[in-house]
């Protein structure tokens, strides 16, 4: 029981859920468009695309974590891995196992409604794959760019699910807008992210953007994309490139609130920080950084499902 809870854990459930959400938002949404709102997507496409977003998302958490291991001694010893629940070189294997499973999913997803290979889902995939773990090994080490790393996958996963289900590449051009807008606030995440686990990133050696700037500077730079990220996402609900416009009104409610909360989110947070109390600093980031947009992303996705149906 003990062992399953902590694979339970390593996985991550709520990134899982978020990055099947996303990709079903590609998914439904680019398939309405093509089909003149009629969704046309077989019981296995929805399957493999699952599938193959929880077994990508998984494998990178549980490798993720792997490379973590010397900040969460110091952040989180509680966690499978600091706490000796699951064995490291357990963990790395099942990580590339679990990648490798999804790039073959994605190459999969649909052949039993095409007969075909889909080459560009799976090429995506292992693009993903390698950002994923260049950024483990790498991106720690690197500022600003190792958060443009973890952005990428972020930005790609309704693009995944576009990808996956989209003939021809010329649809894909529907749903980039809404993929570059999340990939810019999610660098805006990713070093407030950083900014939480600072002390231990820093004993750990790992060079993250508030590591090599100090705390309150790199959460300015942070805000700094949050902030472009609001003139950015409603050109998916304006069109562009003379391209259709693919999301109403319920899409541009859900990115406005996601955006006041990206806000609300980061003045919250910089109020403690402010104040230089530690304890209270770490319960902020953890608060409102990490569960706070978690969840409201988790939200801003099922509007944009909603969207799919009307």
């Amino acid at each position: 029981m003990h062992k399953f809870s902590a694979w339970f854990r390593i996985i991550r459930p709520p990134i899982i859920i978020i990055s099947c959400l996303g990709a079903l938002v590609g998914v439904l949404n680019v398939s309405a468009h093509i089909n003149d709102g009629i969704i046309r997507i077989s019981f296995f496409q929805l399957f493999m695309v699952i599938i193959g977003a929880t077994f990508l998302s998984a494998g990178l958490m549980i490798h993720n974590d792997v490379t973590d291991l010397k900040s969460d001694r110091i952040n989180r010893p509680y966690k499978p891995l600091p706490s000796k629940k699951i064995k490291v070189k357990t963990a790395q294997t099942m990580g590339i196992i679990l990648m490798i499973l999804s790039i073959v999913i994605s190459l999969l997803v649909n052949i039993n409604d095409t007969g075909l290979l889909n080459w560009r889902c799976g090429i995506l995939t292992l693009s993903i794959f390698i950002v994923g773990i260049t950024y483990n090994y790498y991106g720690k080490y690197h500022g600003i760019f190792g958060n443009i790393l973890v952005a990428y996958g972020v930005g790609s996963i309704p693009y995944w699910g576009a990808v996956a289900v989209a003939p021809e590449p010329q649809y894909l051009l529907v749903i980039m807008p809404l993929a570059f807008a999340l990939f810019i606030q999610e660098i805006g995440r990713e070093i407030m992210v950083n900014s939480g686990d600072y002390f231990g990133d820093l004993k750990a050696g790992f060079k993250t953007l508030p590591v090599l700037l100090g705390r309150e500077k790199a959460m300015y730079i942070a805000l700094i994309f949050y902030i472009v990220f609001i003139p950015i996402f409603p050109i998916s609900y304006f069109g562009w490139l003379g391209s259709e416009k693919v999301f109403g009104n319920i899409y541009l409610i859900g990115g406005s609130i996601y955006a006041a909360a990206l806000i609300s989110t980061w003045v919250l947070t910089y109020k403690v920080v402010i104040k230089r109390d530690e304890k209270k600093i770490w319960r902020a980031f953890e608060l409102y950084e990490r569960t706070g947009t978690r969840v409201m992303v988790i939200f801003f996705q099922i509007m944009l499902l909603f969207e799919a149906f009307l």
